[in-house]
C-alpha cells in the first residue's frame, strides 16, 4: 500500500529545475526554504506542472517547512541556507529515523529492536542500531509486520 501511494503537487512549469534541485538538496541534508511556490491546487498557478512526489519525499517538505518555522520563531526572520554540522548529522539521521518510525505507527518496534541489538552486538552505536531496525521494521519488512 504505502509503495503505490502518491502525493500530487503543483509547480511552476518553468520552476521545476529548482523545485527538484531543492528536493535534493533536502534529501542530503540542507535545511533551505523552498526557492518556488507549490500548491495542491492547479488553478493557484499561471503555467502549473503536475509533480508527483513519494509520501517519504513530501513528508521532508513538510518536516523542513516546520523545522524552518521553528527556528524563526526562535532566532527571527532569516534567508536560511543551512548546512549540518558534522556532528549534529547523527542526531538529525536519529531524528528523521524515529519521524519515519512515527508515521508509520512502528516506534515502539524500531526503538525495542535498536535497543535489543545495542545489547546484543558489542560496539554498535545507536545510530547503527536504529538505521538496522527501520531497516527491518519499515523498509525491509513493513509487509511483514504492518
Amino acid at each position: 500500500m504505502h509503495d503505490v501511494m502518491k502525493v500530487a503537487l503543483y509547480i511552476e512549469k518553468r520552476s521545476f529545475d529548482d523545485f527538484f534541485i531543492w528536493l535534493n538538496r533536502l534529501s542530503s541534508g540542507v535545511l533551505l526554504e523552498s526557492p518556488v511556490c507549490y500548491s495542491h491546487k492547479r488553478g493557484d498557478l499561471r503555467d502549473p506542472l503536475q509533480v508527483y512526489l513519494t509520501p517519504n519525499e513530501y513528508c521532508l517538505i513538510q518536516d523542513s517547512e516546520s523545522n524552518l518555522r521553528d527556528i524563526k520563531e526562535t532566532w527571527g526572520d532569516l534567508d536560511i541556507q543551512y548546512e549540518t554540522r558534522p556532528l549534529d548529522d547523527e542526531k538529525i539521521q536519529m531524528n528523521d529515523i524515529l519521524r519515519n518510525a512515527q508515521r508509520y505507527d512502528m516506534s515502539v518496534e524500531v526503538v525495542n529492536t535498536a535497543i535489543e541489538l545495542a545489547m546484543q552486538i558489542p560496539g554498535i552505536t545507536p545510530l547503527e542500531s536504529l538505521i538496522i531496525a527501520e531497516k527491518e521494521w519499515i523498509n525491509v519488512g513493513k509487509t511483514h509486520h504492518a
